[in-house]
């Protein structure tokens, strides 16, 4: 746990290669924190989401939720297949399931920013913005997509 918060404060970090080195690190982590099998499976799923395999993609993540229910990376790759079916409202829901189980994954948090987007729900994907520039300051994706809410708002 304390390698969690060394790499979570790391985001913070000045220096960019501290802050791309945590990066790397947690995603490296929330992959393989299930074990093997699971890390294999979240695997197996990303090179079917590479092969434009959407539809078995959903289905494969589905699949490995039921046997690890309390993966978060499952639920955000699942959240991922969504949003690239254009499914976002399922996409939103299992970012909110991923950030549950992991509230610090700024990638469920910036990913459920931009389902809101596309779903015109400005306000709402402001706050999932700025909650993943809380835990990764320096991602200026998140600031501009604020912009564009904002500037959608007005």
């Amino acid at each position: 746990m304390e390698d969690i918060k060394k790499m979570l404060l790391d985001l913070h970090s000045k220096v960019y290669e501290t802050r791309q080195q945590a990066t790397i690190a947690l995603w490296n982590y929330w992959c393989s924190e299930a074990g093997e099998n699971a890390e294999l499976q979240i695997k197996n799923g990303v090179n079917l989401i590479d092969r434009e395999n959407l539809l078995e993609a959903r289905e494969h993540f589905k699949k490995t939720i039921e046997t690890y229910p309390k993966f978060a990376e499952a639920h955000n790759k699942l959240a991922t297949v969504f949003y690239l079916l254009g499914d976002y409202g399922n996409s939103v829901n299992a970012c909110e399931v991923a950030l549950k189980i992991n509230p610090h994954h700024f990638g469920a948090w910036h990913g459920m920013g931009l389902c809101l987007f596309h779903l015109a729900r400005y306000s709402e994907a402001i706050q999932s913005f700025k909650s993943a520039l809380r835990i990764q300051p320096y991602a200026d994706i998140n600031q501009k997509y604020i912009a564009r809410c904002m500037g959608n708002l007005n």
